[in-house]
């Protein structure tokens, strides 16, 4: 790693000398440089155990797409909420890209990630649970490694004034990337790390359950509201920290067509593998993913194959997918065009569960950006319910905890209407000391209570499978 070190110094010497000591532009505190170093000897791996060395440090990834970003330390942040303050952020975004000195060239400027974190389920909660976690956190990473399709490289972004201060960075550089690149011992022992239970208390649990669930099924059939996705937490006292690198492999090998995701903030680290991708902007499309309706695997291929074709012929289930496609085509139909569907009703298997999946395309519309379709398309039915503003009033008033960053938003973007965002499911948070899982169902004019609470069940292994020796 030492010529991996040497040779971005050298590099970005190079840059510092040919782009920015002679740059026309006068710099000022605003100026942003940001320097790609393609290098594909990089080992991510030893990177990966740095994630509880920089805070924030964000960590995405899309294994069957071979995606893969990791990011450290934060050159800028801004915690404004995007919805109400777009007047004052966007401007600002865009005065940033004109005062930015880089080397992206035109292959790559559209490619790479700027700002990455996200955004809360409700950006105005504030329990103690996320208090570690504004309403929205997005920053600009100060060393981000990529992996995306054959490039592989690091990604320096800094704001400096002056010529003056290249000694002065490139001292912090070296003492940086002495500390990222450093092999770390990782014990690989087993990850049972469960003292016990703190929140779940079997029967009483799952009767509370049914109870809401029983009074959410009254409000439809007074025709008061569509559907609603109801959720709920478990939570855990640790023995000792997880072994991220261990939750990474199992994470990404049993869910391999789903979004890893580490956001690690203060003393909080938000994680998990989601199955939904809220929405992909690429060369001016969108892709949507439709992802609602659910059903169990089966032990063998013929349980399975029984499983998949009960999901396809289940009129509730159906509906529940049906919900979020007439969403996603009215929320965005006034920013896009070209509307299409593709791949209706599709099967999406997991590792441990089979959801009806639909893919959705559009072309963005000229003059609107991702964020103004994100912020009428999120939250989808997918994970709030239908009439969105009356399924909002009854999870606050069922659900006795915050979700926070549970359900919200996570994913990246920068300055060319390019990024990629995921609706945050299958996830949990933890101190290192404590551990909260999350996970909801949704709830439509048919659905069982019993088998509703089954399949956050089935939802909820996926991150507590993680922590059992038996797994």
């Amino acid at each position: 790693m030492k010529d991996i070190i040497t040779g971005f110094i050298e590099s970005f010497k190079i840059f510092h000398a040919e782009k920015i000591s002679t740059s026309k532009a006068k710099l000022n505190k605003n100026t942003l440089v940001s320097f790609v170093y393609p290098n594909k000897n990089i080992n991510f791996n030893i990177i990966f155990e740095k994630v509880r060395l920089f805070t924030p440090s964000f960590i995405f990834e899309k294994p069957d797409e071979n995606f893969e970003i990791l990011a450290f330390d934060s050159t800028y942040s801004f915690t404004d909420d995007i919805k109400n303050n777009a007047a004052k952020i966007f401007p600002f975004i865009n005065e940033l890209r004109e005062n930015t000195i880089e080397n992206w060239g035109k292959e790559l400027s559209k490619e790479i990630p700027l700002f990455v974190g996200g955004m809360k389920f409700l950006t105005n909660s504030n329990s103690e649970l996320w208090n570690d976690f504004n309403g929205s956190n997005w920053f600009i990473p100060k060393y981000l490694f990529i992996k995306k399709g054959n490039f592989s490289g690091l990604i320096f972004n800094t704001f400096y004034d002056s010529v003056k201060e290249i000694d002065k960075i490139l001292a912090t550089i070296q003492n940086d990337l002495n500390n990222l690149f450093e092999a770390t011992q990782v014990d690989f022992s087993n990850n049972n790390i469960f003292e016990n239970k703190i929140n779940s208390n079997g029967k009483a649990e799952k009767q509370d359950w049914i109870n809401k669930v029983d009074s959410i099924l009254n409000l439809i059939r007074k025709k008061e509201i569509d559907k609603v996705v109801l959720s709920r937490k478990i939570s855990l006292k640790l023995k000792h920290k997880p072994n991220w690198s261990d939750i990474h492999k199992k994470l990404i090998t049993n869910f391999p067509s789903c979004h890893f995701f580490i956001f690690h903030n203060n003393n909080s680290f938000f994680f998990g593998a989601t199955p939904e991708r809220l929405a992909k902007f690429n060369n001016g499309m969108v892709e949507i993913d439709a992802l609602a309706g659910s059903a169990p695997r089966g032990i063998n291929d013929k349980e399975d194959q029984y499983f998949e074709e009960k999901l396809l012929n289940s009129q509730k289930d159906i509906n529940e997918h049906n919900f979020v496609i007439d969403h996603i085509k009215h929320s965005i139909e006034n920013t896009t065009e070209n509307f299409e569907i593709q791949n209706k009703y599709g099967i999406k298997k997991l590792n441990n569960i089979q959801h009806l999946h639909s893919r959705i395309s559009a072309k963005l519309k000229n003059g609107f950006t991702p964020f103004d379709l994100l912020m009428k398309l999120y939250p989808t039915p997918a994970i709030c319910g239908v009439s969105r503003k009356k399924a909002f009033s009854i999870i606050n008033e069922l659900e006795d905890y915050e979700r926070g960053m549970y359900s919200g938003v996570v994913g990246w973007f920068n300055f060319y209407n390019e990024g990629e965002f995921t609706v945050a499911l299958r996830s949990a948070v933890t101190d290192e000391k404590e551990l909260t899982a999350f996970a909801g169902s949704g709830i439509v004019a048919s659905s069982n209570p019993n088998t509703e609470f089954e399949e956050t069940e089935i939802k909820l292994k996926a991150i507590l499978n993680l922590f059992d020796e038996k797994n």
